[in-house]
């Protein structure tokens, strides 16, 4: 699928807010070996990717609403170090088991979003993230990995390779959270197939095959990648809908490839 719609790279969630981990972690049972399921996704999707020369990105969680040292740390009688040493384990595992990565996606560290004050035991961290241990191991790791941290600082703190956009192109910010000031160097944004990330099975809002194809000629004109959203459902399977829409994209940009070559 992912051939057939263009794409160069996946990044895939290795674990959400919600904690659970689609992959073979030794640091938590709440994974998907533990399911009827029985196996382990993201090896299969690198192994995958590695035999069809698409590169494949890791999207790791900074919260972790199931860990007991994030949300529950009273009555657990953790500390936020116990769950440093989770979520660096975590990153950990998925740099030294899936062969090579094109890219560390952080996601949840949002300071000044009001998440954070209205709902602290759902999104406020108990401390420091550790991005400077957390950054080196990566590229220590996987030196060819580039790390995109979704808290959109300016200018880009020291580790963090790619600035990132959300829901917005480079310059704009309609979604109200993306910074006017666009950096040179690497960039990438973010952006849904219809109104949500995720499979919402009631949102029909779909962008048309057009507006998919503009995005991505505009996002290539503001010298950005584009991340596009796809919600697999329950099963695994990404949703005819979307599937349409990708391959429609990716007939496009190769008719337009082949004449431009000609």
């Amino acid at each position: 699928m992912a051939e057939e719609a263009g794409q160069r790279y996946i990044t895939v969630t290795t674990r959400h807010h919600d904690g659970f981990s689609l992959y073979d972690t030794a640091l938590s049972d709440y994974k998907v070996t533990r399911t009827p399921f029985g196996r382990d996704a993201l090896a299969e999707l690198a192994q995958a990717c590695a035999e069809r020369g698409l590169k494949l990105g890791v999207y790791v969680s900074l919260i972790d609403w199931h860990h007991p040292a994030f949300r529950f740390r009273t009555e657990s009688r953790m500390a936020w170090e116990d769950y440093l040493v989770f979520l660096h384990g975590q990153v950990e595992e998925v740099c030294t088991q899936y062969g090579e990565l094109a890219q560390v996606w952080f996601d949840g560290d949002w300071p000044g979003s009001s998440w954070h004050t209205d709902h602290r035991d759902w999104f406020a961290p108990g401390g420091q993230y550790g991005y400077p241990e957390l950054y080196d191991m990566v590229h220590r790791l996987q030196p060819d990995a580039v790390v995109l941290n979704n808290r959109k600082a300016v200018p880009l703190p020291p580790g963090e390779d790619v600035q990132g956009f959300e829901n917005d192109l480079p310059g704009e910010n309609t979604a109200g959270f993306n910074t006017a000031t666009v950096l040179d160097g690497p960039k990438e944004t973010c952006l849904t197939m219809n109104g949500t990330w995720g499979y919402v099975p009631d949102d029909d809002a779909y962008k048309t095959v057009d507006e998919l194809e503009s995005t991505v000629r505009r996002a290539w004109a503001a010298g950005s990648n584009l991340l596009l959203n796809v919600g697999p459902r329950a099963d695994g399977v990404i949703p005819l809908r979307e599937q349409d829409l990708l391959r429609a994209v990716g007939a496009r940009l190769r008719t337009e490839q082949v004449a431009s070559s000609a």
